[in-house]
């Protein structure tokens, strides 16, 4: 179990990382814009970092079964704050895929080991402490995008970007000095949670599943978020970064807060089946996000969408990344929870790239399309 200590320097650093990243949300889209890159260059530039990093987040996984998860967590900081010192400083789309790829790659690199740490921290809390320091990470982020939109205004997209890699940087230094790790080979042989079965090193039926729901479901959120997001409402209702920075913090908030408490919704749903609230709440993500294309008005439309994360991710994004916990294996955990990231990160490829072509011909059909996508992705989740 973590102490004191290692809990506060893995809250601050979560806490800067999401600040920071909801910032980078809107800044890096409407600077591209800003420098007169087409919407669909900024479709290349997503396509081709989640291209790279579909690849990496294999790799990690396995490496932090050997060596732990502490270094990875904060390297992830290091080439935030990376991203963020450099994107001002240029304005190619091929320094700004370069910039995007480091973001990008500490965002996964996160992913891929963030939640086996929880995991192996505390297996029968997991729900509920993942549940909360995520929240936390997306509350933060809430935060970040309220601010850019003023920081915009005032001082441009250099000081508040440089000024987040400085943010970063501490980040780094909180979880090299602060966060304590426990031994590697030890958190292999950690011992099981009652029930919980042995896997075999392949990879089991449970985890392809998984695996290719999440590429399915991944094309459909990633169709529906990343740059066409502010795109969407900026030039469908012509909104100015300032409102688009209130938008996008009441998103992020609609999802961090509801996460606080999420696990006591989860608690409800295991007297049930977590397959069938999985599929459930998924689908209503997918519906409310269809529906946000059919209002002409602003504030019906925004309101539909906002209602994607507390009625839906809110619940399913714990209950999917327990499900694939408990269908790991001990010894390879780490390799075990990448591969299926590695094959559901495949849809951040063709996602943007949908969003792109698609949004170029009419700026309703990413999100429609994509909300039909999230809401088909669960027919592959019946077999499970």
């Amino acid at each position: 179990m973590l102490n004191g200590k290692g809990i506060s320097a893995l809250i601050i650093s979560t806490w800067l990382f999401g600040f920071s990243s909801g910032l980078y949300e809107i800044m890096f889209p409407l600077y591209m814009d800003h420098v007169s890159i087409s919407l669909m260059e900024i479709g290349y530039v997503f396509t081709a970092s989640a291209i790279f990093i579909a690849f990496l987040s294999i790799f990690l996984g396995a490496k932090s079964d050997k060596y732990g998860r502490k270094v990875f967590i904060a390297l992830a900081s290091l080439l935030a704050g990376f991203s963020y010192f450099f994107t001002p400083q240029f304005k190619s789309i091929g320094i700004m895929i370069f910039v995007k790829i480091l973001f990008d790659s500490a965002v996964a690199i996160r992913n891929a080991v963030f939640a086996t740490m929880v995991y192996e921290q505390d297996r029968s809390g997991f729900l509920v402490y993942y549940s909360k320091v995520s929240g936390l990470e997306f509350t933060s982020q809430a935060l970040g995008l309220a601010s850019a939109g003023l920081l915009i205004n005032i001082y441009g997209y250099w000081l508040p970007l440089v000024f987040s890699g400085l943010l970063q940087v501490i980040g780094f230094l909180m979880i090299v000095f602060f966060f304590p790790e426990q031994d590697v080979s030890a958190a292999r042989r950690i011992a099981k949670t009652p029930g919980e079965k042995r896997m075999d090193k392949s990879l089991n039926r449970g985890l392809m599943i998984m695996a290719v729901s999440g590429l399915v479901v991944t094309i459909g959120g990633s169709a529906t978020h990343c740059f066409i997001t502010p795109m969407f409402f900026s030039k469908k209702f012509s909104l100015s970064p300032e409102m688009l920075s209130i938008l996008m913090t009441v998103h992020r908030l609609s999802l961090g807060i509801p996460m606080l408490f999420s696990s006591r919704i989860i608690t409800v749903l295991k007297k049930f089946s977590y397959k069938s609230s999985l599929i459930i709440f998924t689908c209503i993500q997918g519906v409310f996000t269809s529906l946000a294309t059919a209002p002409s008005d602003f504030t019906t439309s925004a309101v539909l969408w906002l209602l994607h994360d507390p009625a839906g991710a809110s619940v399913w994004l714990p209950l999917r990344s327990y499900i694939v916990q408990k269908h790991c294996n001990d010894e390879t955990r780490g390799r075990d929870y990448n591969v299926v990231n590695f094959v559901s990160s495949l849809g951040n490829i063709i996602g943007p790239f949908l969003a792109g072509y698609f949004g170029s011909i009419n700026i309703n059909l990413p999100f429609f399309i994509g909300g039909l996508v999230i809401i088909l992705s669960n027919l592959l989740l019946i077999p499970l």
